[in-house]
């Protein structure tokens, strides 16, 4: 496939995160064309011949429309996605894979860390942060932190807010709506303190522990403090996460991830 045929078709730009992520980011550094918050085919330049639909706002008629043109991908993010006229399903984690394994074709791209530099952060910094959907923040108690939004942040933003924390927070508020995001949770809390060289503590989540079950310390909302602790004064157990997320930091570089859609956009 062409790879200036492509066009990434994204939700509501402003609203997810996933769409700057999965979409604002990685199709200009493929070579692509990108579209956000259409309403229906009709509204897609007809001159490309593959989509990839990251929280794209579109009805089952709408996808025929386009599948009709060429294979839809179909990038599986915190709703379940279409089960007819897609060529392709990406989901960022083995687990999500055999989540959808029934749907079809389904190829794994995990999400990058937006630490585009590479740069890791200074050593001594032991701040404790929770970056994220305030959907999910579980009212952390107990302990001194620092809480950020990302529903109000464009991605500069968030890559700013890993820039000054030294303890990541990667924990979830348990409600109604929490098994399903859980199953295919990308991990990109992980991935961004990965990213950055930042130890973390995390729920235990299945997303977790295949992106990097040596990157951070497992807890529950009754054992975060305890851990947050022994990140804070055991230098030898910070230091030894620290070179943990430093070695695993490049599988999740944006460079690694663009590889991927390449291999991908090649074989449809």
């Amino acid at each position: 496939m062409n790879i200036e045929k492509v066009l990434f078709i994204g939700g509501n730009l402003r609203n997810f995160a996933s769409v700057q992520i999965r979409c604002q980011d990685i199709a200009p550094r493929l070579g692509c064309d990108s579209v956000f918050s259409v309403k229906n085919a009709e509204e897609v330049p007809s001159r490309y011949s593959a989509f990839i639909c990251v929280t794209a706002c579109l009805k089952q008629e709408d996808i025929f429309k386009l599948a009709a043109k060429g294979p839809v991908i179909w990038d599986v993010i915190d709703v379940p996605p279409p089960k007819h006229g897609v060529s392709v399903y990406l989901t960022s984690t083995e687990r999500a894979k055999q989540w959808f394994a029934a749907y079809g074709r389904v190829e794994v791209i995990p999400h990058h860390h937006c630490n585009f530099s590479g740069v890791p952060n200074p050593q001594d910094c032991r701040r404790p942060a929770w970056i994220g959907n305030l959907t999910w923040y579980p009212k952390l108690e107990g302990i001194d932190h620092d809480l950020y939004n990302v529903r109000t942040m464009t991605g500069n933003d968030v890559a700013q807010a890993y820039r000054r924390i030294g303890i990541g927070l990667n924990l979830r508020r348990n409600c109604r709506q929490s098994d399903f995001h859980v199953e295919i949770n990308s991990g990109i809390k992980l991935i961004n303190c990965i990213g950055f060289g930042i130890p973390s503590v995390s729920s235990d989540e299945p997303a977790y522990h295949e992106i990097g079950e040596d990157c951070t310390i497992f807890a529950d909302i009754n054992e975060y403090v305890k851990c947050v602790h022994q990140l804070q004064e055991d230098e030898e157990l910070y230091y030894r996460f620290r070179k943990n997320c430093l070695q695993a930091s490049s599988k999740f570089h944006i460079s690694s991830i663009l590889k991927k859609y390449c291999s991908l956009i090649e074989s449809l």
